[in-house]
């Protein structure tokens, strides 16, 4: 059967600061050479998501020009760009998109073919959704940042990584890529019993609280030193403080949200430890080799379709505005666990048209 392309899309947005999201309906744009035209058929919800939201009751918009969110989804390409050389129209895909596009909250989605990844084979759009923002954070954080040797096989590495915030959607498939892939030995934090829990199904060796000083809970364990940090909360004095005293010589600090206040980084000096930033959104921010994200996303891709990496969905609901503002509030609430997925995204839509 042929597929039926589109003229215009329909999606869940903002079209003035005053007013909730709501259903919109818009024109497509003009496909550039290496976009796809993806048919949306999961998405999973981010922290990024709110915050774009919150930002942008001060920014100009209007039902020409909305604010969609959504930084994840799963779903079949309908049409490629004149250059495109990655897909072809009927395969599946997952992605995270780009800040400077309009987002997944949509039917119908343009994304550049080089920030796409092929959905694993395994897996349905809903399980696919959920990975790509959090995988590609993770990825590229671990390998490009830390510099942690990656084979594409389960290896084993004598050294030690502490992700902090290990339960969220980030430090959950981060738990899984630096102790099933890369080999390291991996301690996690949580500070309730059922994100401990689910630190441990995702595969720490171990489990402290970040509310408590993490030097002493680290002794316990015959811990006497980290030679990686994966910061996935804020990276306020308290905790980098913390970090620069246990991070071992040559050791290395990754944080995926930005300074509320100045660090002292003085005593990172002697030990020529490193700390760096890691945001997934640069290379398409930049075009500064989107490339690469295609070929993350088919290795993760790959992990997940031979048992090596594991669901971290916690959450499935079908795909309504309700359902929406429900899961955007329990993200912002800091407490949920793991992803949460939306699905059958064009059965909302058809019923709305």
């Amino acid at each position: 059967m042929a597929q039926v392309i589109p003229s215009s899309v329909y999606a869940v947005g903002l079209t003035n600061p005053q007013s909730e999201q709501q259903l919109i309906h818009t024109p497509i744009k003009p496909l550039g050479p290496k976009d796809l035209l993806v048919r949306v058929e999961a998405v999973s919800i981010n922290p990024i998501d709110y915050k774009v939201l919150q930002g942008a009751k001060s920014k100009n918009f209007s039902e020409d020009n909305p604010v969609i969110v959504g930084f994840d989804a799963s779903g079949v390409v309908v049409k490629v760009g004149t250059g495109c050389q990655l897909f072809k129209v009927g395969d599946q895909v997952f992605y995270a998109g780009s800040w400077l596009r309009s987002g997944s909250n949509q039917n119908y989605q343009i994304v550049d073919e080089r920030i796409v990844g092929k959905k694993p084979k395994k897996l349905s759009h809903s399980e696919a959704a959920a990975i790509p923002l959090v995988a590609l954070t993770a990825y590229e954080g671990l390998v490009e940042e830390m510099r942690i040797p990656y084979s594409g096989k389960q290896q084993k590495l004598n050294k030690t990584i502490l992700i902090v915030g290990g339960a969220g959607g980030v430090g959950s498939i981060t738990i899984q890529i630096a102790k099933k892939v890369l080999g390291l030995t991996v301690i996690a934090t949580a500070s309730r019993e059922e994100s401990k829990l689910f630190c441990i199904k995702m595969g720490a060796d171990y489990v402290i609280n970040h509310n408590q000083p993490l030097a002493e809970q680290l002794q316990k364990i015959n811990i006497d030193g980290l030679d990686y940090v994966y910061n996935c909360v804020e990276m306020g004095k308290s905790y980098f403080d913390q970090f620069a005293q246990l991070v071992k010589p040559f050791g290395h600090i990754v944080g995926i949200i930005g300074f509320d206040e100045p660090l002292d980084l003085k005593p990172l000096f002697f030990k020529r430890a490193k700390i760096t930033a890691e945001l997934m959104f640069t290379r398409s921010m930049f075009n500064q080799e989107p490339e690469k994200q295609n070929i993350i996303l088919n290795q993760i891709s790959e992990l997940y379709d031979k048992n090596i990496l594991a669901s971290t969905i916690q959450i499935q609901k079908k795909f309504s505005i309700e359902n929406l503002k429900q899961m955007l509030e329990l993200s912002e609430s800091g407490k949920s666990l793991g992803k949460t997925v939306l699905f059958d995204v064009q059965g909302f839509f058809d019923g709305k048209k």
